[in-house]
């Protein structure tokens, strides 16, 4: 089970994963997203991830198809909690930062 908890702070959406994140859960989080990309106009995203129990092999394809989305809209995106391995796997953008938790993220995302 996957839960998603969303809140906007200074215009910046922060999506809370928490529980598991499959190949069956993903699809929740993608119409979250293409959501508030496409329906809500949102540019700025914090991901965290530092609640999630685990992260299934091969999801990160996933979550990097939906950052070129955000990154094609002029999105920009910081995400927290990821392990090295999977910061490397993700790859690197310039419109894309790691952190450690979300209040780090207001130093790399403002309106």
């Amino acid at each position: 089970m996957l839960g998603i908890d969303i809140d906007v702070i200074k215009g910046i959406m922060f999506i809370n994963l928490e529980g598991e994140l499959s190949s069956k859960t993903i699809s929740k989080l993608e119409s979250e997203i293409n959501y508030l990309i496409y329906k809500q106009g949102m540019h700025l995203f914090v991901f965290n991830f530092n609640n999630l129990d685990t992260i299934e092999y091969g999801i990160i394809e996933t979550i990097q198809n939906k950052l070129v989305e955000i990154f094609l809209n002029c999105g920009k995106v910081v995400m927290c909690g990821l392990s090295d391995c999977n910061r490397k796997l993700i790859g690197v953008h310039d419109r894309l930062f790691f952190a450690n938790n979300e209040r780090d993220a207001f130093e790399y995302l403002y309106i």
